[in-house]
């Protein structure tokens, strides 16, 4: 009998101890018995480096196969669980079964070539007599002769195998019969660094791209590659982006491709919907707040305070953390929390909606307690792109491995220098440990800084040496120090406000000539706004990343409230009144809104005072009022 090219290095399953077919003799043989269902995984450690490197194996399989073919659903919480979790069974079934020939009957059987064979033309062991021996596991309808790959995919050039033609299994899988296209380099004009990344074989691999870098760029051409080059199919490879903004900006670069993009939410939504059979509603902040604090203790309502934050964080770091909720609640100092977290995502799941971290807690709930439901996600899920990995929070990794299982194929992209969302739990450590979360894993680093000048790399690569948690690694500037170049630092009293930024980018552009040239950087998006608004007021042209929603930031909000009512106080719309009766807080009670229904001034509000019996209500609705008069008259100049 034939076992396949040897560039596909079969492996063979026999039952209870039997010898091999001849072409398996002599090969390492791994036995599968009660202490392998047991304690599973060092046999799938070993099958997994097996089917990886493309090393035979005779799979003695002692035990019935029927034990370990359906998945296994787990019930475990999630926060009981770390981002390491094995399904290990699930791996066992893969890794025994797909590369591997059937020998336990009478006769060899391929059984990826009986299922193409459904699909188009006739099984290579199942042509009528007196057919030519073919070399091949089927005969397409057009005589074209087909290998099915159950390896690792990408690895096999498909010429090697002329005239036959390559076809990879999770082609079959998805109903047919594609060819692997002749091997290729990727099309674009790309750094050495860069390229190697982005022709990267296949099977996982974490690329380290510094700040500047060029990671979108290798990402997206990753993408591209995969799909236009090496026929990958589109409806099971996804690119993860971690917002809306890079998953617009991925989309863009990769137009015409019909490639799957999604964020780490809006993956966790589309979960949690199949599953369902509808779409959840999802929640925005005010009605989360609404549900979750008839669970909590009396709330002690302070002036310019909000007693609910550290429940809203610690039910973050709870979720995406995968944090005990009683350790949670004493780091947060948030009495009653614990008890909490029960019975707010029982009214969220007896509603069908979802907050925003609910996404990605209960999706990661769903794959882990349906198991037939996380095999047919993980064979929509072969081939992950996963952007900004140092920011992934641990039920982030969670979801991603539970998709990727078994063959754990993730292209991660990211920089241990770069962890912004440390309080929620993301850490350098799962780019430091990417090879035990995805076994097999290839390194790519990409070290040439485009985007700054060499002052600035060297001061950064100085600077971000003290880091205790890295990933060792070269970054140099893409061009020489020009003349006289140096990296400059200048401390400016923060009282001095905008009009100092003003100042101070006015005399960079004149310098620069260009205004592209000099940048404004501040700590989080929201406080861009205000030099957004006095550089644009003096003139000076401006490109930014704000977009109109950052107007509806809480504080924003309340700000422009403010300002609404101080240019026409005696016209308040109910909108504003609600907005600035809330902030800066006062402590009123939730049934202060329909007293202030039909108020428009300030003495309307004075006047429902009056109408009030309870007198500290009353005392802060008067206080209100005398605010928004004093306001009216300062915006007069009174």
């Amino acid at each position: 009998m034939q076992a396949g090219p040897d560039q596909l290095a079969r492996s063979v399953v026999v039952a209870d101890g039997a010898e091999p077919p001849a072409p398996w003799a002599g090969v390492p043989v791994v036995i599968v018995d009660e202490e392998a269902l047991a304690r599973p995984a060092a046999v799938v450690e070993r099958l997994h480096a097996a089917w990886a490197g493309r090393e035979r194996v005779v799979v003695d399989l002692r035990v019935d196969p029927v034990r370990f073919r359906r998945p296994v659903s787990h019930t475990d919480v999630p926060w009981e669980l770390t981002p390491t979790f094995e399904p290990w069974l699930d791996r066992l079934h893969f890794l025994v079964w797909h590369n591997s020939y059937d020998a336990r009957g009478d006769e060899v059987v391929w059984w990826w070539g009986r299922k193409a064979a459904r699909i188009e033309g006739t099984a290579a062991d199942e042509l009528p007599d007196g057919h030519d021996p073919v070399e091949g596991d089927v005969v397409l309808a057009d005589g074209t002769v087909a290998w099915i790959d159950g390896g690792p995919p990408d690895d096999v050039d498909p010429a090697a195998l002329a005239p036959a033609v390559l076809v990879r299994a999770e082609s079959v899988d998805a109903g047919h019969l594609r060819p692997v296209p002749a091997w290729v380099a990727p099309s674009a004009e790309l750094a050495s660094d860069q390229l190697a990344a982005v022709a990267h074989r296949g099977g996982p691999a974490r690329i380290i791209a510094p700040a500047g870098s060029g990671k979108t760029r290798v990402l997206t051409e990753r993408l591209r590659h995969l799909l236009a080059d090496r026929g990958h199919e589109r409806d099971l490879l996804l690119a993860v982006a971690y917002n809306r903004k890079a998953q617009e900006e991925m989309a863009g670069r990769t137009t015409g491709l019909g490639a799957r993009i999604q964020t780490l939410n809006a993956l966790g939504y589309e979960l949690i919907g199949r599953h369902a059979g509808r779409r959840p509603q999802m929640l925005d902040e005010r009605e989360v707040r609404r549900r979750l604090e008839p669970h909590l203790p009396k709330l002690q309502h302070r002036l310019n305070t909000d007693p609910m934050a550290p429940y809203l964080e610690g039910l973050s770091v709870i979720r995406l953390g995968l944090r005990d909720p009683d350790e949670v609640e004493l780091e947060a100092d948030a009495p009653g929390l614990a008890a909490a977290v029960g019975p707010y995502r029982e009214g969220l799941r007896r509603d069908a909606v979802l907050d925003f971290d609910e996404q990605i807690i209960h999706a990661v709930e769903l794959l882990l307690s349906d198991g037939e439901f996380r095999r047919r996600e993980q064979n929509r899920h072969r081939h992950l792109l996963v952007d900004e990995f140092q920011d992934l929070t641990p039920a982030h990794v969670l979801l991603l491995r539970l998709l990727a299982a078994p063959t754990y194929d993730v292209f991660g992209v990211g920089d241990d220098d770069q962890v912004i969302y440390g309080h929620a739990g993301a850490s350098p450590q799962f780019l430091l440990r990417f090879a035990e979360l995805f076994p097999g894993a290839h390194e790519h680093a990409l070290e040439v800084n485009y985007r700054c000048p060499p002052a600035v790399v060297d001061a950064a690569r100085h600077l971000l040496g003290y880091n205790d948690e890295r990933v060792a690694k070269t970054i140099t500037a893409a061009r020489p120090a020009g003349p006289g170049e140096a990296l400059t630092v200048t401390l400016h009293p923060p009282q001095d406000g905008a009009n100092r930024v003003v100042e101070v980018v006015r005399a960079a552009v004149e310098a620069a000539g260009d205004p592209s040239q000099v940048a404004v950087l501040t700590r989080t998006n929201s406080l861009l706004l205000a030099p957004h608004v006095a550089l644009h007021g003096a003139g000076i042209p401006i490109a930014s990343v704000l977009r109109r929603d950052v107007l509806q930031r809480v504080g924003l909000r309340a700000a422009l409230a403010w300002l609404r009512v101080a240019t026409d106080p005696g016209a308040i719309a109910s909108a504003d009144l609600t907005e600035i009766r809330r902030r800066p807080s006062r402590g009123f009670p939730n049934w202060i809104d329909k007293w202030l229904g039909r108020c428009r001034s300030g003495h309307e509000v004075a006047k429902a005072a009056e109408r009030i019996d309870d007198a500290r209500v009353a005392d802060k609705l008067l206080d209100l009022a005398a605010d928004i008069d004093r306001l009216g008259d300062l915006a007069r100049g009174a």
